[in-house]
């Protein structure tokens, strides 16, 4: 007969905190994939108006090319937080107190960060054709 043994408390911690990257990483992958495309084609309808027939087929494969790579960089953002998991499990970093508050919290908000930048890089560049100036929030 085998022993089983209960998981340690950091055990639970670590994997409730991949799990919570990766709960990130897919929500940002479909929400964050649509409001990018959401506020770059209001973006651009307000800076340019009504587009020709050639500048809507350029713009729909450039969203295609973000429904792609949006995920992508959700995923990549995700693994790359996944570091301030593994710094949390040294040795001497192990016990402290503010490593358990401070270092999920950075994981997290890495998470966050790469869907966050690809946003705002494709409202400036994309959106904001010409040096077009956009309104207050929400346009």
């Amino acid at each position: 007969m085998t022993e089983r043994r209960t998981p340690e408390a950091r055990e639970v911690y670590w994997t409730f905190g991949c799990g919570l990257c990766l709960i990130i990483a897919m929500a940002c992958a479909t929400f964050g994939t649509f409001l990018d495309l959401h506020l770059v084609a209001r973006a651009q309808v307000y800076c340019e108006g009504d587009l020709s027939s050639g500048e809507k087929f350029a713009g729909t494969m450039w969203f295609l090319s973000r429904v792609v790579m949006f995920p992508i960089v959700s995923v990549l953002s995700a693994l790359v937080a996944q570091s301030f998991h593994l710094l949390a499990r040294l040795p001497w970093l192990a016990g402290r107190l503010w490593s358990g508050a401070v270092l999920p919290a950075l994981a997290v908000a890495g998470s966050f960060a790469g869907p966050v930048a690809m946003v705002l890089y494709d409202l400036a560049t994309v959106g904001t054709p010409g040096g077009c100036v956009l309104p207050p929030w929400p346009f």
